[in-house]
C-alpha cells in the first residue's frame, strides 16, 4: 500500500531554503534597477536631443550696406559648429532661397552667427528663417523684415527706446521693462532706434559674466529686433561702467562709420540718421569726432536729404538731477547743428522725460524760435529729446529722475513719471510727426506723453 501524506504536510509544505527566497528578491531588485536605468537613459536622451536640437535665439536684424537693397541679420546657436545658414523668401513666395552667412564671434556657449542678404527690392517685405543646432530639422520661427524705400520722399516710422535695464531686476528698478518691449513690438515699427544703456550690468550681476546678461537682453529684445533692424547708438554703461563696449560691438552689426564703429550713419528714404558716441557726464566730443560728424552732415546735405535725425546717449538739454545737461557736448552741437538746419536731436541717459522748443543761438541764448507746442515749420530751430528710460529707473533716486522746482524757460514739456519710448513718423508728403508714449508697467494702455510735428507746409 503506497503511503500518503499526512494532513500537516498537505496543509503546511515545507519552507524553501533562505537562498531560494532571497533570489526572488534580487530578481526583483534588478528588475527595477533596469526600469530605473531605462528611465534616466530615456530622460537624459530627451534632454540630449532637445539640447542638440535648440532653435536660433537672439535673433536682430540690422544693415551694414544699403537698407533698401539688403538686410543683415545675427543670431546665436548653442553649438559652435551650428551652419550659418539662413533661407529667405519674398513674402507670398514658396520657394526658399539659402545663403550661408559666418560665425561672426564664438561665445562661451555657442556661436554668434552673421549673413548679409542682398540684391533685394526696395520697399519689400521678406521672409526668413535660420538653422538651428544640427539634431533633426530644426529652424527658428518664419520672420518678417521690410527693405527700406528707394532714396527721396518715403512713408515709414522709427521709434527710438533707451536705458531699458533686464526684466526681473532684484532692486526692482525694472518697472517698465517687459511691457515698453511688449509695445514696440505690437507697433511693429520699420526701423528701432537703440539709445544706450542696455542691461546694466554693474548693478545686475545675476547672470555672472557680461557675455551672459547680453544674452539675456538680446533673448528680451528679441520679439522687437526680430522683425524691426535695430541700429544702435552706445551708452556709458556700455562704454564705462565695467563692461566692455568691445563685447557690446560685436553682437551689433553696423556700417563701419569713424572709430571703430562707435559712430556712423545711414539712409532711409529722405531722412539720415547719424549715431554718436556721447557717454560723457561732462566731457564733450574729441575734435576728431566733430570733423567727421561736420564732413557727414555736410555731405548727407549735399545729397539732398531732408530731415538729419542725430541720436546719442548723454543729453545736451536734461534737467533731471540724476544727469543733468552735458554744457560741453550742447556749445559743440548746437551751432552746428542749427548751421547744417536739423530739427530733431534724441538723446536719453537722464531717466525722465523732456523736450525742448525750438531753439536757436545754443549755447549762448538757447532761444525758443516759437512757443507753440503742436506743429512746427522748417524756418523753426532745432528740438532737442531727451527720451528716458525705456523700462528701467535710476538708482541714484530709486525711482524717475527729480526735477528742479521750476523748469528753464527752453523746457516745452517734461515728464517724470512713467516710462517712454518715441515713434517717429516720417512722410513722403514733407513731415515728420513724433508721438511720445508712457507706460507704467502696469499693463494699463500706453498713455500719449507728447506729441508734436515739423513740416514744410504750413502749420494750421
Amino acid at each position: 500500500m503506497k503511503p500518503t501524506s499526512s494532513p500537516s504536510k498537505r496543509l503546511f509544505p515545507p519552507l524553501r531554503p533562505r537562498w531560494w527566497r532571497a533570489r526572488f528578491l534580487w530578481i526583483g531588485v534588478l528588475c527595477l534597477a533596469v526600469v530605473l536605468l531605462f528611465g534616466s537613459f530615456r530622460a537624459a536622451y530627451g534632454a540630449y536631443r532637445a539640447y542638440m536640437g535648440r532653435p536660433p535665439d537672439q535673433v536682430h536684424l540690422s544693415w551694414v550696406t544699403d537698407p533698401a537693397r539688403s538686410f543683415t541679420v545675427l543670431w546665436h546657436t548653442h553649438r559652435p559648429n551650428t551652419a550659418s545658414l539662413i533661407e529667405y523668401r519674398r513674402q507670398g513666395e514658396t520657394q526658399w532661397r539659402q545663403e550661408i552667412g559666418m560665425i561672426r564671434r564664438a561665445t562661451p556657449n555657442g556661436s554668434l552667427h552673421e549673413v548679409t542678404i542682398a540684391d533685394l527690392t526696395p520697399n519689400t517685405t521678406y521672409e526668413y528663417r535660420l538653422k538651428g543646432d544640427f539634431y533633426g530639422n530644426v529652424w527658428s520661427n518664419v520672420f518678417q523684415v521690410k527693405t527700406a524705400p528707394a532714396a527721396g520722399p518715403a512713408d515709414f516710422d522709427a521709434v527710438y527706446v533707451a536705458d531699458t535695464g533686464l526684466v526681473g531686476r532684484r532692486d526692482g528698478l525694472a518697472t517698465g521693462t517687459a511691457q515698453v518691449v511688449a509695445e514696440i513690438a505690437k507697433l511693429k515699427p520699420f526701423l528701432v532706434l537703440a539709445g544706450g544703456d542696455y542691461a546694466y550690468y554693474d548693478k545686475d550681476r545675476r547672470y555672472a559674466t557680461l557675455d551672459k546678461t547680453i544674452d539675456v537682453w538680446f533673448n528680451q529684445m528679441m520679439p522687437v529686433f526680430s522683425q524691426s533692424p535695430v541700429m544702435p547708438t552706445y551708452g556709458n554703461h556700455e562704454a564705462i561702467l565695467k563692461e566692455n563696449y568691445t563685447t557690446w560691438l560685436e553682437r551689433f552689426a553696423t556700417p563701419a562709420g569713424f572709430d571703430h564703429q562707435r559712430n556712423y550713419s545711414f539712409d532711409i528714404g529722405n531722412v539720415h540718421f547719424v549715431s554718436i558716441f556721447a557717454v560723457y557726464e561732462e566731457q564733450g566730443l574729441n575734435p576728431a569726432v566733430l570733423d567727421w560728424l561736420e564732413q557727414d552732415l555736410q555731405a548727407a546735405q549735399a545729397a539732398g536729404q531732408t530731415w538729419l535725425i542725430p541720436f546719442m546717449h548723454v543729453s545736451a538739454f536734461a534737467e533731471g538731477a540724476s544727469h543733468p545737461s552735458n554744457l560741453a557736448l550742447r556749445a559743440q552741437l548746437g551751432p552746428l547743428f542749427e548751421r547744417f538746419g536739423v530739427k530733431l536731436v534724441l538723446s536719453s541717459h537722464d531717466q525722465a522725460y523732456e523736450r525742448t522748443y525750438p531753439l536757436v543761438n545754443v549755447p549762448e541764448q538757447n532761444q525758443p524760435t516759437t512757443r507753440e507746442l503742436a506743429c512746427y515749420t522748417l524756418e523753426e530751430g532745432t528740438t532737442w529729446l531727451k527720451v528716458s528710460p525705456g523700462g528701467k529707473e535710476s538708482n541714484k533716486s530709486n525711482h524717475f529722475s527729480v526735477f528742479e522746482a521750476d523748469p528753464s524757460p527752453w523746457v516745452a514739456v517734461r515728464d517724470n513719471t512713467q516710462h517712454v519710448f518715441a515713434q517717429l513718423q516720417f512722410a513722403a508728403s514733407g513731415s515728420l510727426a513724433v508721438n511720445v508714449f508712457g507706460v507704467k508697467g502696469d499693463g494699463a494702455s500706453p498713455a500719449l506723453v507728447d506729441a508734436f510735428m515739423y513740416t514744410n507746409g504750413r502749420c494750421e
